[in-house]
C-alpha cells in the first residue's frame, strides 16, 4: 500500500520490519493517554515524528504532541509529568525505548507552527504537522490544528484533510476521567489556579535552569520555553534534514 521512488524497493522491507514495532509503541501510547486525560485542562495528545512516520527501531522512545488549555500550561504539565512518571511510562536519561517522551506542549490558543519554522518551507515540520496521530482528542483538536496551519497546505496541497485513528491506537474519554477533569477544573479555573499555575511554574522553572542552561544562546528554536509553548529538543535536526532534503530536490532538478 505504499509508493516509493525508483531504486529505493528496500524500504518496502524497512517499513514491514517497523510494522510490529509501531504497533507496540502505539499501544504504549494509549496507555499513556488514558492516565493523562485525567489531568486537568489537558485537551489533546498527538503521537509524532518517528513513531507517526513509522521510522522506528526497537530503542526508539515515543514522542508526544499535549495540548493544554491556555493559563494553565505549567500546572498541567507538572501534573502529567508526575503521573506518568509514577507508571513508569515517562522516558528519563536512563530509561529511553518504549517511554513517552514528553518534550512537547502547546496552548489550544497557540497551534499555528509557523512561528517555528527554521526555513521557508521548514519541510521536516511540514510532514510532523500532516503525520500527527491523535490518541487522545475528545474535542477534535486535530482539525483545528490544521485550520492553523493552512501554510502547509502550499507544500502538501494533496494530503488527506480527515484522519481516522484506528480503535486500538485511541484512548476515548470515560465518565471517571471526565468527572474528575471537570471537578478540578472548576476548582482550578479562578485565582486558586492562578496561584498553582504560578508555583509549578517556578518550581519547574528551577529544574530547567539546572538542566537546560544554555537554551538561550544555542538551538534557539529547538527549546523554547514560554507560557504558551514548551518545546525541549535540545537535539533538534531539522537543519540536518534541511540540507540533505534541498541537495537531493537539486540533485533531482538537475538530473
Amino acid at each position: 500500500g505504499y509508493y516509493f521512488l525508483p531504486e529505493r524497493e528496500e524500504i518496502i522491507q524497512t517499513r514491514q520490519r517497523a510494522v510490529p514495532m509501531v504497533e507496540e509503541k502505539m499501544q504504549i501510547a494509549v496507555r499513556g493517554a488514558k492516565k493523562i486525560r485525567f489531568v486537568p485542562f489537558v485537551k489533546a495528545m498527538f503521537v509524532c515524528n518517528t513513531v507517526a512516520g513509522g521510522n522506528v527501531k526497537k530503542e526508539s522512545d515515543i514522542d508526544v504532541l499535549i495540548i493544554i488549555k491556555s493559563g494553565r500550561l505549567w500546572l498541567s504539565r507538572f501534573l502529567t509529568t508526575i503521573i506518568l512518571s509514577i507508571f513508569n511510562l515517562r522516558r528519563n536519561k536512563k530509561h529511553i525505548a518504549n517511554k513517552v517522551c514528553l518534550s512537547f506542549y502547546v496552548t489550544d490558543e497557540n497551534m499555528d507552527f509557523s512561528k517555528i519554522k527554521i526555513a521557508d518551507p521548514d519541510i521536516y515540520l511540514v510532514y510532523w504537522l500532516h503525520n500527527l496521530i491523535p490518541v487522545y482528542d475528545p474535542n477534535n483538536i486535530l482539525q483545528k490544528i490544521k485550520h492553523q496551519n493552512q501554510w502547509t497546505k502550499k507544500y502538501l496541497p494533496n494530503t488527506d484533510g480527515n484522519y481516522q485513528t484506528l480503535y486500538r491506537w485511541a484512548a476515548p474519554d470515560s465518565k471517571l476521567s471526565k468527572a474528575i477533569r471537570y471537578f478540578f477544573e472548576k476548582a482550578w479555573g479562578g485565582r486558586y489556579g492562578d496561584l498553582l499555575e504560578t508555583q509549578a511554574k517556578k518550581i519547574q522553572e528551577v529544574k530547567m535552569k539546572m538542566n537546560l542552561p544554555n537554551h538561550n544562546k544555542e538551538n534557539k528554536l529547538g527549546v523554547i520555553i514560554s507560557d504558551t509553548m514548551l518545546k525541549f529538543h535540545e537535539n533538534d535536526r531539522r537543519e540536518q534534514y534541511q540540507k540533505e532534503w534541498q541537495k537531493k530536490a537539486y540533485n533531482a532538478y538537475e538530473a
